[in-house]
């Protein structure tokens, strides 16, 4: 496919046509998963938190994210996206790099 790895995810995903409202989403679901696997005791609060922000989109924060749940997460909430490549894409950049890894690691088993 070619892409050029150096673009930023934020401008990979403008150039796929996601709105920045989706592309915060995103963003938004990724860090607050990687906040949750660190402090689960925050989980409620997160996800209230979370609610707050995105009040018409549908998701749960949860630690035990996988990359099955993510793709419908992002389906379930009308964003369509090369999951694999966008979460490569987020891994190289130094964004929640250690989800995205776990997250590419588990399309295989779950």
């Amino acid at each position: 496919m070619g892409g050029i790895m150096c673009q930023t995810v934020e401008n990979w995903l403008k150039t796929n046509d996601l709105s920045n409202a989706e592309i915060d989403f995103i963003e938004t679901v990724l860090t607050f998963t990687s906040a949750v696997k660190v402090i689960s005791s925050r989980k409620d609060e997160i996800n209230k938190s979370f609610q707050i922000n995105f009040p018409n989109k549908k998701a749960i924060i949860e630690p035990d994210l996988t990359y099955k749940k993510l793709e419908e997460t992002l389906k379930e909430n009308g964003i369509n996206i090369d999951l694999s490549e966008m979460l490569t894409r987020f891994r190289k950049q130094g964004i929640c790099s250690k989800l995205c890894k776990e997250l590419l690691d588990s399309r295989v088993s779950g």
